[in-house]
């Protein structure tokens, strides 16, 4: 009868403890956020830096720290070039068959990284409204959807409470800006009547 009492109240403490413990992130546990422009993020700019440009759909971030930009820049890997961007700044400059792309979901992938302990955000002036974190084989995806990066749009990153030399797998959304499809458009259209004029 003694070790069931003491049973119960051993469960019944763990049970509380979890339930205290619920809500509550940890300051060190890993973060992914996105935000606006330098000025617009709160990121305050620590000369005229410009944007590193993001070319192709798929690229890696890596933070030598594991926190970017507040102890370390953040570096754009794209195939064999590598960019380094002191305070995460980046500028979608993605581009198909020659027509600019705007970028509607952002994925990084973080292999090694249990998904209960990432959480993601937005910064001030987020392209994004929403984000969510789920598990993947090996990790965590974190996605960032519900808005837009358009062609040239310049964007900021923060990634906080990852181990020293991390990298993200990252992929990038991308649909024909609508201004550029009805550029090509007019100018098929055009060609197409003038062929049939001859």
């Amino acid at each position: 009868m003694k070790a069931a009492y003491v049973m119960v109240l051993v469960m019944l403490t763990l049970g509380l403890t979890a339930i205290a413990n619920a809500d509550s992130v940890p300051p060190n546990d890993p973060q992914i956020k996105t935000g606006g422009p330098l000025g617009a993020s709160g990121v305050t700019a620590l000369s005229a830096a410009a944007p590193a440009g993001i070319i192709t759909a798929s690229f890696d971030i890596q933070s030598p720290s594991g926190t970017s930009p507040g102890t370390s820049p953040c570096m754009l890997l794209q195939g064999p070039f590598t960019t380094v961007s002191p305070q995460c700044y980046f500028e979608n400059d993605v581009t198909s068959d020659g027509a600019g792309d705007t970028i509607t979901e952002l994925t990084f992938d973080a292999f090694g990284v249990s998904p209960s302990s990432v959480t993601c955000g937005m910064l001030s002036g987020s392209p994004f409204t929403s984000c969510g974190v789920d598990a993947i084989p090996g990790g965590t995806e974190v996605d960032f959807t519900g808005g837009s990066i358009a062609f040239h749009q310049d964007f900021t990153l923060e990634f906080d409470g990852f181990p020293p030399g991390f990298t993200t797998v990252d992929t990038a959304a991308i649909t024909p800006e609508p201004g550029t499809m009805a550029l090509l458009l007019a100018g098929l259209g055009s060609l197409a009547l003038r062929r049939r004029r001859s």
